[in-house]
């Protein structure tokens, strides 16, 4: 990675424009001082519309409080005011994330409102595409305090674009972000690990906004005397946006919008995340829906005051104050839903990811004393614990399996991985007696016993399991109906805890197969999916990287790698991996450290990756590999020191 600590940086492609940045880095390593730097004057708060409020929408464009940069290969604090804002993979810069921060109040934003991010850009990527995410983060108070390492984990990812060569700007659909007057952080991000492109920088009230388009508040009716005032900021939904909101992208963005996926469409999100508006969506946009608002805020919204401290007097309803004032710090949701992560609706955390292990894996030793005995060795609490069930020999959890969950010094879950073995795919959904029978009592089982919510998938990896010939009851379509069949039973059942797992495997050589598609179940009985992925090359011994397990792609084929196929396909959908891995080999010895060090910046890639779950075993079933940490010292420290990672700093509730 480079720097004081002579980590040896990945082996990737060098991006382009280092021209440009090499003109910011000097700034970069000299530091700026304390303060946003950007949009302090009198375009802070946007230059808003002013005479359409008073005949319709009002559109804003917001201005950055603060616009600046994280690099993994640079030391020190983020930059105050930089002339670009790197993103993706160079090797002078490693891996640079752009950091935006807004602030909205309620006389430039109306509850019912869309939301745009408008990025123009500098230097744009060479290569054929580039992807490009954007996810909220929890708005720092000073730029001094942003650095690689301390960053704040992502949070939820609302939009993701392709960009290219004739790319002028790019247009994020963020409308599901702004949920109450206060300040919203942003981070701009890239999965691919050979691309690179710079974005504008704030300099002289130009560069990035945060355009928001309202509708004028509807006259108010007097409410009852029984009837309690309502928040303007919680509407039960968001009005469609208005047909001629501004969304297109400027002269020379590409305009195609793929032709497998119409432009705005929205597809259902999982419980328990924001539901769809009719937004429209930019045309070079990623199937990726727009959202509404996620919750409530915390309290009431605030009057903005003057430079004085007293509240500025409300104005005509429906209509802004006289000028746009500086607000005390409001209940924006990226200050108060990512200000701590924690886990919410379907363990999906605010921000940051979970880890856990499955521990001793194909050994007989007592895996929950295992699990302590990891915690200890890499110390760190495993939020999740990983249990391999088989058949019907015995009901899950187990009271040893609970009592993991009740340690209110180690807050940990449960992943429960269930492999029937009574009958095949198609019978179980056909409804095979036995597997039924079992299912009632497994019902009956964890509604008496458990009501925590708990991760669980039904016959992991089943790739290689498939048998595509007719009849075979082991075909792909099977596997999805009998994953459907097993979710919904045990829910309509009582089991309403259950987070389902879809957890493919891996191996590229899958992803070939004409089949693969059909496996999966449906979004409506999937919350998230997973992937069993293992550090496998050995070939560049001391250089594998973590996102060769998370994203890897094979030769000349079409697969873009499983975080891209999820962005693309599933975008609403948590990643996990739900089996992952770097094997222990005496020739290579420093093949576990590099990849763990690699994990620990290479997070910052992957914003969409919300749980990782080490598989550890000393003989595994292909070859009798090791997989356990503490063979090396040099690992073991590399393992810890991943754990400490800010990402990784989650409350599970």
């Amino acid at each position: 990675m480079g720097g004081a600590d002579g980590r040896q940086r990945l082996p990737l492609a060098t991006g382009r424009g280092i021209v440009t940045v090499l003109a910011v880095l000097p700034l970069v390593l000299a530091g700026f001082v304390v303060g946003y730097g950007v949009g302090m004057e009198g375009g802070r708060f946007g230059d808003a519309v002013r005479e359409a409020w008073e005949g319709g929408e009002g559109t804003v464009d917001h201005r950055p409080l603060a616009a600046s940069f994280t690099a993994t290969s640079v030391e020190g604090r983020a930059p105050d005011a930089p002339t670009v804002l790197p993103v993706g993979y160079s090797d002078d810069l490693g891996i640079a994330v752009a950091h935006l921060q807004f602030a909205v109040d309620e006389t430039t934003v109306r509850p019912a409102h869309t939301a745009e991010l408008r990025l123009p850009v500098a230097v744009p990527p060479d290569s054929e595409g580039m992807t490009v995410e954007v996810a909220s983060v929890h708005p720092v108070s000073c730029l001094c305090s942003l650095t690689a390492a301390t960053a704040p984990p992502y949070g939820r990812v609302w939009d993701a674009v392709e960009v290219n060569a004739a790319t002028t700007e790019i247009v994020f659909d963020v409308t599901g972000a702004i949920n109450a007057p206060g300040r919203y952080g942003f981070a701009v991000t890239s999965p691919d690990r050979k691309a690179y492109l710079e974005l504008e920088g704030a300099e002289y009230n130009t560069g990035p906004a945060l355009r928001t388009v309202s509708e004028p508040d509807a006259p108010a009716s007097p409410p009852t005397p029984t009837t309690p005032p309502t928040d303007p900021w919680l509407p039960p939904t968001l009005p469609p946006a208005p047909t001629d909101a501004p969304t297109d992208a400027p002269s020379g963005t590409p305009s195609e919008t793929p032709s497998d996926t119409p432009s705005g469409t929205p597809t259902d999100p999982p419980s328990g995340l924001p539901a769809p508006t009719d937004t429209p969506v930019p045309s070079t946009t990623l199937p990726s829906p727009s959202t509404s608002p996620t919750g409530p805020p915390s309290g009431p919204p605030v009057l903005p005051v003057d430079p004085a401290g007293s509240p500025v007097p409300s104005a005509i309803p429906g209509l802004p104050a006289s000028e746009p004032t500086e607000p005390l710090p409001e209940s924006g949701q990226s200050e108060d839903e990512l200000s701590v992560c924690s886990t919410g609706d379907k363990l999906i955390p605010t921000c940051g990811a979970l880890v856990g292990v499955a521990p001793a894996a194909h050994t007989s030793r007592v895996k929950e004393d295992e699990l302590l005995t990891f915690e200890e060795r890499v110390q760190h609490t495993q939020q999740i614990y990983h249990a391999y069930e088989r058949g019907d020999a015995r009901l899950f959890p187990t009271d040893a399996q609970i009592a993991l969950t009740e340690d209110p010094e180690r807050p940990r879950t449960l992943f429960i991985n269930w492999k029937p073995r009574m009958a095949s795919w198609a019978e179980i959904a056909a409804g095979d007696p036995e597997v039924d029978d079992y299912l009632d009592r497994l019902a009956a089982h964890i509604s008496a016993n458990f009501d925590k919510p708990f991760f669980f998938t039904v016959h992991h990896e089943p790739e290689n399991d498939v048998i595509q010939r007719d009849g075979s009851g082991m075909e792909a379509g099977d596997y999805a109906t009998m994953f459907r069949y097993v979710v919904e039973r045990l829910r309509s059942h009582g089991v309403d805890n259950l987070v389902s797992v879809m957890n493919y495997m891996g191996y590229l050589k899958w992803v070939e197969k004409p089949w693969h598609d059909q496996l999966y179940p449906g979004d409506d009985v999937v919350d998230w999916i997973g992937l069993s992925g293992y550090g496998q090359s050995l070939h560049d011994d001391g250089r594998s990287d973590f996102g060769e397990i998370v994203d890897q792609t094979k030769g000349d084929t079409a697969w873009p790698g499983f975080y891209h196929w999820i962005a693309k396909e599933h975008p609403d959908k948590p990643m996990m991996l739900a089996e992952w891995g770097v094997f222990h080999q005496a020739e290579y010895p420093d093949h576990q450290t590099a990849v763990f060090e690699a994990a620990r910046y290479q997070m910052a890639h992957y914003p969409r990756l919300k749980a990782i779950v080490y598989f550890e075993t000393p003989s595994d079933s292909n070859g009798g590999r090791n997989s356990e940490i503490h063979l090396d010292e040099g690992a073991l420290e590399a393992f810890r020191e991943l754990m400490r990672s800010p990402f990784f700093d989650v409350r599970l509730e």
